[in-house]
């Protein structure tokens, strides 16, 4: 079956006891809401965790270096206008860099960096529904489940802490599963050692 956004609507909306909606037109309170909501769910559970789905690489172009970061970076790239979260610069695509996100000169986010040609490796900001797994979907109903809960459940703290909880144990499995799919042990995981330095 295919994953669409108002089967994740009415997924979230189950792990609530809502009623299901069956357009994402509707004016109904449970539509409203999770309107509202879905846009910021699905950017959050793609920035928590680096689904293989919404991975890319692309090689940046330069820009000028903003002022006051000379003595630690040298070179300033544009971020690709998909890019929601950078995990790694990578030299001529091979050395790792380190790097940072700042302010560029136009008020657009920019990458800044010591590699002469960056390959950037990023989680891409992925709209549409079809490219989604099934373990995306169930952990970005969860999410949204969880920020609709307050407004439709009048504000069941109860309810809403126990969706966060759910929410937040969708991610080890994710994990698992990505280090299955690498042919990984969970303590080999480069993803956790790599969260693991930037915490």
């Amino acid at each position: 079956m295919t994953i669409t956004q108002i089967s994740i609507w009415n997924h979230a909306l189950g792990f609530l006891g809502a009623r299901a909606v069956a357009s994402e037109r509707e004016n109904t309170p449970e539509a409203i809401q999770c309107r509202l909501y879905w846009d910021s769910a699905r950017r959050q559970v793609l920035r928590d965790f680096p689904w293989s789905f919404a991975q890319r690489r692309a090689w940046l172009g330069r820009l000028p270096l903003p002022a006051g970061y000379e003595a630690e970076f040298r070179f300033a790239y544009a971020l690709p206008r998909d890019c929601l979260k950078v995990h790694e610069v990578r030299h001529e695509g091979i050395g790792v860099r380190p790097f940072t996100v700042a302010q560029g000169a136009d008020g657009a986010a920019c990458l800044l960096t010591d590699a002469s040609r960056a390959l950037l490796l990023y989680t891409a900001d992925v709209r549409q529904c079809a490219l989604f797994d099934d373990l995306f979907a169930h952990t970005l109903a969860r999410r949204l489940a969880a920020l609709v809960a307050v407004p439709l459940l009048k504000n069941n703290s109860q309810k809403v802490a126990e969706l966060e909880k759910l929410y937040a144990e969708s991610l080890p499995r994710a994990r698992e599963a990505a280090a299955a799919e690498l042919g990984k042990t969970r303590a080999d995981d480069d993803w956790i050692a790599a969260r693991r330095e930037v915490a």
